[in-house]
């Protein structure tokens, strides 16, 4: 598998890149943990992907580039979760989300080829909104944290694990358990669902659709997993300081760390060329293939409670 996808890029004259796994600050997203660790009196982290050291890369000059590499998430544990886990990440310059996609497609088409397996031999796409309108009745884009509430009352969602703070975290988390609950384990064949809410919009481009503001990213599915998740990369330095700030606000009333933002990121972000990029599971990858139902039963050596 991991020959395969090296190939494909080595034939797309995409350049290999390895970036380091400890940074002296971590991602500020309120819902995923990071690791650290302390050395000579200063906190470092594990990086949760190698997203912000590539997109340094890209703005020096790299041109389109990946990645496979170990991440870390700290409490991420369960049948498809892992502490340690490997990432396959890539860019492409002046890629818009649907290139991506058809990007994505050919990838894990050749991957299936190779590997001799069928269940990447065609593709659906479909927006967040068909979906979430075919499954509640309701556009998700217009939502309120009261409305999605009900929602998962009446559909009988476990979604008690939820921090409630009547903010836009609040509202992700809700849609994002709606979502895993009830449409994720039905995508069985290959899906990439595309514009997700404007509450998720993580390091994504926002675009108007259809009177909405939504997010220009999507995610890929297949036997119920999700494998990947990519954006129409933002490239303002000054919004993506805004978001970072507004994390750390949501993440102070959850009582977890500040997680200074990533000032060498901010400062090259300027110099990024225009691109879009992905992040795929390769655990899970390997797992759809060989249509396993447990990361354990791909990995080698696996978290005590994995």
């Amino acid at each position: 598998m991991l020959r395969s996808i090296r190939t494909y890029f080595l034939e797309q004259d995409v350049l290999e890149t390895t970036t380091p796994l400890l940074a002296e600050t971590g991602v500020t997203d309120p819902y995923i943990e990071n690791l650290s660790l302390a050395s000579l009196g200063k906190i470092h982290y594990l990086q949760t992907s190698p997203e912000y050291a590539m997109k340094r890369l890209l703005a020096s000059g790299s041109g389109s580039i990946y990645q496979i590499c170990p991440a870390f998430r700290a409490a991420e544990v369960g049948r498809k979760h892992n502490i340690e886990f490997t990432m396959l990440e890539w860019y492409r310059l002046n890629f818009d989300l649907d290139a991506l996609m058809l990007d994505t497609e050919r990838l894990l088409s050749r991957v299936s080829l190779d590997v001799q397996v069928g269940c990447f031999n065609e593709f659906r796409r479909i927006s967040y909104r068909s979906l979430f309108e075919q499954y509640f009745g309701a556009n998700p884009h217009t939502l309120g944290l009261t409305q999605l509430r009900e929602l998962a009352g009446q559909w009988r969602v476990d979604c008690t694990h939820i921090a409630e703070h009547d903010d836009a975290a609040t509202c992700a988390a809700y849609l994002d358990c709606l979502f895993a609950t009830l449409i994720g384990p039905d995508l069985l064949t290959a899906t990439l669902v595309f514009d997700f809410p404007a509450c998720q919009v993580a390091l994504a481009q926002m675009q108007e659709v259809d009177g909405h503001q939504i997010a220009r990213r999507f995610e890929v599915y297949a036997a119920g997993v999700e494998l990947g998740n990519g954006y129409h990369e933002l490239g303002d330095a000054a919004e993506l300081r805004t978001r970072m700030d507004c994390n750390n606000a949501m993440r102070e009333v959850r009582g977890l760390t500040r997680i200074a933002p990533d000032e060498r990121l901010l400062a090259a972000l300027g110099e990024m060329p225009a691109c879009s990029g992905i992040a795929v599971g390769v655990d899970r990858l390997l797992m759809v293939l060989l249509n396993r139902q447990t990361l354990k039963e791909v990995i080698g050596f696996v978290g005590e409670r994995g």
